[in-house]
């Protein structure tokens, strides 16, 4: 009978019945099979956490139209050489800020009227532009803004263009709570609604 030395790493044969197939482990062994059994408990750990990441966020295909942004539409009557102008908020859940703009040729001067007389119309800066002073709620309408068209006493009355735009932007809140406007942002797409259509 040959005896090994426990710092070999082997296993001991000779003490095994024969035919029994019973192998007995060294210490080298023990600490081997130990081991490969924490890592696979590790592993069994780490793959249901995997499965649950990988069933948890999953994204979908297909699409749908989503409006976030604000939808307005201005409506304009003239007479009298007065654009009678009026906004409604279309959308139907945004709240907005509406703001105009009368573009016109150098012979023509414009007078503006906030005809509510209350200061909802005014003018911010210099860049042309008519803010509307109060939040335009899902369905709501300004108040009438009026831009009178002055023109030369021997110019063709009924040969003019004087265009009005519209800009809307969504209305944003500070860490306050305090509603602004930020006009970076900007919506134009708009219907036009005339008079007697």
């Amino acid at each position: 009978m040959k005896i090994l030395n426990k710092y070999t790493h082997r296993a001991y044969r000779d003490t095994c019945p024969k035919g029994a197939g019973r192998l007995r482990l060294t210490r080298y062994g023990k600490v081997m099979l130990m081991s490969a059994a924490a890592l696979g408990m590790t592993a069994a750990l780490t793959i249901q956490s995997a499965s649950a990441y990988f069933t948890t966020y999953v994204s979908a295909g297909g699409g749908e139209v989503v409006h976030l942004g604000a939808q307005t539409e201005i409506h304009e009557d003239v007479s009298q050489m007065t654009k009678h102008i009026v906004l409604r908020n279309t959308s139907q859940i945004n709240e907005c800020f509406v703001r105009v703009k009368v573009f016109y040729a150098d012979p023509f001067t414009v007078e503006y009227t906030d005809v509510a007389g209350n200061g909802d119309w005014y003018q911010q800066n210099d860049d042309g532009y008519w803010y509307y002073r109060p939040i335009l709620p899902p369905g709501g309408v300004t108040t009438q803004f009026d831009a009178k068209i002055v023109v030369p006493e021997d110019f063709d009355r009924d040969s003019f263009n004087v265009v009005v735009i519209q800009e809307c932007t969504p209305v944003l809140y500070d860490d306050n709570g305090n509603p602004y406007a930020d006009w970076n942002t900007t919506y134009t797409e708009y219907t036009e609604e005339e008079a007697g259509r």
